[in-house]
């Protein structure tokens, strides 16, 4: 994945992380507006495996679903039984941005 802020290819450690690190982080939101917090990703459904797009913005802040359908169907099954191991990558894990740095 490729940092919003500097460019620099880096691998995300929660589907949500979009800097390579905090101060990247930082220094972009202080550039840009509200609605470009959420810029246009392209992603995989975690239930379905559908290709998606979102649109950005404040308004579209998917960033592992497709729909809130499939978020539900995913969620109601044991962690064991997902496909993509999501309880891994999911943002509650706290795996967070300070242990990657911004060299």
């Amino acid at each position: 994945m490729k940092c919003l802020n500097c460019g620099k290819e880096f691998t995300a450690l929660s589907v949500n992380q979009m800097y390579c690190c905090e101060k990247c982080g930082v220094q972009y939101r202080r550039k840009h507006s509200v609605d470009e917090f959420y810029p246009q990703i392209t992603f995989r459904c975690s239930q379905c495996g559908k290709l998606v797009q979102t649109e950005g913005g404040v308004k579209d802040k998917r960033t592992r679903f497709c729909s809130r359908e499939c978020e539900k169907k995913f969620w109601k099954r044991p962690h064991w039984e997902h496909k993509d191991n999501a309880m891994q990558n999911a943002p509650g894990w706290k795996l967070r941005l300070r242990e990657q740095s911004c060299d």
